[in-house]
């Protein structure tokens, strides 16, 4: 737990992430076999939570405990979870693997949840083998997977490191504009 400095000082000496950190030692010298942490790491600072979120995940692969964690950090979700539950209102919207939920969102909600999203409305104008086209007015026509019928209107989200910006030959040159595509 990173406290070895600390043994001899009674709690009420120790710093709210400190007295968290031995809460959880408390709780993991037992062996349960299921632990349940509501923000585990909530009172730690940045690089501390960051350090205790993998000591914390190779604690739960090496004891083999299955960990229950209600968590309101994205990233600390999609880095130490099996499988995400994203809760809105006291529903599931999604249940899933952290790189499935974060890809494959299913609802405009869980995309604008998990990390940054730009959102693009557009009319579905072909499809073709699990592929629809999207016009997006004043904006690009891309290509994604999905079997919308044609005519429908959907909503993208569309993720920064998703996209690829490349001139495209003299006509960028000529007017400055970089030529987007969608990864």
């Amino acid at each position: 737990m990173q406290l070895p400095e600390y043994g001899d000082r009674m709690r009420a000496q120790l710093s709210g992430g400190q007295q968290q950190r031995v809460g959880l030692a408390r709780a993991l010298v037992v062996e349960p076999a299921l632990l349940l942490l509501d923000e585990p790491l909530g009172a730690l600072d940045k690089a501390l939570r960051q350090s205790m979120q993998v000591e914390l995940r190779a604690l739960q692969r090496r004891l083999g405990v299955t960990t229950v964690m209600v968590t309101h950090d994205q990233d600390e979700a999609l880095t130490m979870a099996d499988r995400i539950v994203i809760m809105r209102d006291g529903r599931i919207e999604q249940v899933g693997a952290p790189a499935e939920v974060y890809q494959r969102p299913v609802s405009r909600f869980v995309a604008g949840f998990l990390g940054a999203s730009n959102f693009l409305r557009g009319r579905v104008i072909e499809r073709c083998n699990g592929t629809i086209l999207v016009d997006v007015p004043q904006g690009p026509t891309l290509s994604v997977s999905s079997t919308r019928p044609v005519g429908s209107e959907v909503t993208l989200a569309l993720r920064p490191e998703a996209v690829i910006i490349e001139t495209a030959g003299a006509s960028a040159a000529a007017d400055g504009v970089p030529n987007m595509t969608p990864r």
